[in-house]
């Protein structure tokens, strides 16, 4: 974000309530939801990209009454002359209601970029996300496993996320969630090994065989756990309007790379602007 990847910032904020709940104040079958969010720093699994750009994300995302939906995403880098776009994502889904607390989000996210970049969204080509979430007046918890399709590699990627929703004011409301999150999946990582051989001397072809020790790397791609993620949602909603801002505590447990900046902890926010059109 999207971490984590996500290309639907808001789609569990305003599609996991009950169905009756989405129906009761909505005169229309289709509603629009126009938005933009800035991210400070793209992330994925735990990793940040080597870029360390932001982005500026304009958002367009249609809902239905049945719960299906549609949302598309554009990707501008923020503050960086010349070329700003980076491409665009495309996420048709539907909200399932198992009851009146429990949720199941299926999703499939297209993306078109801008192969060029060298960073890691560049990389993505398609994402397909199952969301099952539980929410209480105390809790919300939820469990998310995605499968990541980019141009070197497939992976699984799953999340458990437990927050405690807090109100601090009714009107507007006003909304802190401390979450703490575990990222999880499957990745390459490259182990480092050594290897001892014998050679003979070019130079001095009479002299005995001599052992040579040479460092060697191998990918491994194995399913561990990735990270610990602190968050802190903030949001407030006013009529029509939702505007949120979130900072993000990022702490790495297993990183592909070899470098100690990889391994440390680092943090990001991201901040968002919504209209909800009626």
């Amino acid at each position: 974000m999207w971490r984590r990847i996500s290309g639907i910032l808001f789609i569990s904020f305003m599609l996991c309530r009950p169905a009756s709940a989405q129906t009761t104040d909505s005169t229309s079958a289709l509603k629009l939801h126009a938005g933009i969010t800035y991210l400070s720093q793209f992330t994925y699994g735990g990793r940040r990209d080597s870029t360390s750009m932001a982005y500026w994300m304009p958002s367009l995302t249609l809902t239905s009454k049945p719960g299906f939906f549609l949302s598309m995403l554009s990707y501008l880098h923020a503050g960086q002359q010349g070329k700003t776009w980076e491409g665009i994502s495309l996420t048709p889904g539907y909200v399932w209601h198992a009851s009146k607390r429990i949720s199941v989000i299926f999703s499939y996210s297209q993306y078109w970029m801008d192969t060029a970049q060298a960073d890691l969204l560049s990389s993505l080509k398609g994402i397909g996300d199952i969301n099952l979430m539980y929410t209480s007046p105390h809790i919300e918890t939820s469990l998310e496993t995605s499968y990541v399709i980019s141009t070197d590699s497939h992976d699984w990627l799953n999340q458990l996320q437990i927050g405690i929703p807090l109100t601090l004011l009714h009107k507007p409301v006003f909304i802190c969630k401390p979450v703490v999150a575990l990222d999880a999946g499957t990745q390459t990582f490259y182990k480092t090994y050594y290897t001892k051989t014998l050679r003979q001397s070019s130079l001095v072809p009479d002299l005995p065989l001599q052992e040579i020790t040479e460092q060697q790397q191998k990918a491994v791609k194995q399913y561990q756990l990735l990270s610990l993620e602190l968050h802190l949602p903030l949001s407030v909603k006013l009529s029509q309007w939702e505007a949120s801002f979130t900072p993000y505590w990022i702490f790495p447990t297993h990183t592909p790379g070899f470098t100690h900046q990889e391994s440390e902890s680092f943090f990001f926010f991201t901040a968002q602007l919504m209209y909800h059109f009626r």
